[in-house]
């Protein structure tokens, strides 16, 4: 039966791979967004981005993106490592909102507020480690457009899977 349903939503979701085959996190984005996951056209740590269509004709696309780095640290210094980082932005404003629970478990959860040129867009990022692996989701749309996205955002990233979280469980 776990079977079934693990292939189910393996048929459903995005799939990244590593070079050898196995497979590394599985996301289901929200419905109707654009995958790009061309190595090519990324930064060296993102390794997928889901883009969105834009709403009321502003020009600037909610998306929503998976990065991936080795880190030696523990989740807490990890977080406050991020946390720093964007208080260190101008025009940044970042609060810890706490513990999200993802398919492979918790995550903690940043919101960041940023005055761009399109004007005031919020960040929400989710962070979580295994094995030594950092796995950083962040979704990005107009503040005032939050409240539209954030319901099929959250489902996403709480669909996040590393397979050895789901294959060690019963």
């Amino acid at each position: 039966m776990n079977r079934v349903i693990i292939l189910s939503f393996l048929m459903l979701s995005s799939v990244v791979f590593s070079l050898y085959g196995e497979i590394k996190y599985i996301l289901q984005p929200p419905k109707g967004w654009d995958c790009i996951n061309d190595p090519e056209q990324l930064p060296k740590k993102i390794k997928e981005i889901y883009v969105g269509k834009t709403i009321a004709n502003n020009r600037f696309t909610p998306s929503l993106n998976i990065a991936q780095e080795e880190t030696g640290l523990p989740i807490s210094q990890y977080v406050q490592v991020a946390k720093s980082y964007h208080e260190g932005q101008a025009g940044t404003r970042c609060m810890l909102l706490g513990k999200f629970m993802t398919s492979s478990g918790p995550a903690e959860l940043l919101q960041i507020d940023r005055t761009t040129q399109w004007g005031p867009v919020r960040f929400v990022q989710a962070m979580l480690i295994q094995d030594g692996e950092a796995y950083v989701i962040t979704a990005t749309c107009l503040k005032n457009e939050y409240s539209i996205l954030s319901t099929s955002v959250f489902k996403a990233i709480q669909s996040f899977t590393i397979p050895s979280k789901i294959l060690h469980t019963k």
